[in-house]
């Protein structure tokens, strides 16, 4: 296992978790309403809880092909990069994401450059093939 597959399957493992602990609390009903659900400090609504599970089920698919592991390692970063950026700009309230001082905004900062740069830094080492 390479090392973006092993970062791309440990955040298919959190944001899956992250998603279904989010329906644990909110349920499915107010779909995307702004009723301010949290886990911890950051706040959920079913259709954020949705965006959470599917990201996980991107990152475990991108984790089994390798060939596409660090590509997507980059593209979902950018992904939680303009959720970012429309978190700050008063753009996720659909999201259940209010202000510029919303946890989740600074999350998904983070989370964000981190797996862009193990996509783009993290050099995984070729196969070796063996011939018999």
């Amino acid at each position: 296992m390479t090392r973006n597959q092993l970062f791309a399957f440990v955040s298919a493992a959190i944001y899956f978790a992250a998603g279904v602990i989010g329906f644990l609390i909110t349920g499915v009903g107010d779909f995307a309403g702004a009723h301010h659900e949290k886990i911890i400090v950051l706040s959920v609504n079913p259709l954020h809880n949705t965006v959470h599970v599917a990201l996980g089920a991107a990152w475990l698919i991108a984790a089994l092909l390798p060939s596409i592991t660090r590509i997507a390692n980059i593209v979902l970063g950018f992904g939680l990069l303009a959720a970012f950026v429309l978190g700050v700009a008063g753009g996720a309230g659909f999201l259940n994401i209010h202000s510029v001082g919303e946890p989740d905004n600074y999350l998904h900062l983070v989370y964000g450059l981190l797996s862009i740069a193990v996509g783009w830094r993290v050099a995984d080492p070729a196969p070796v093939r063996t011939s018999r």
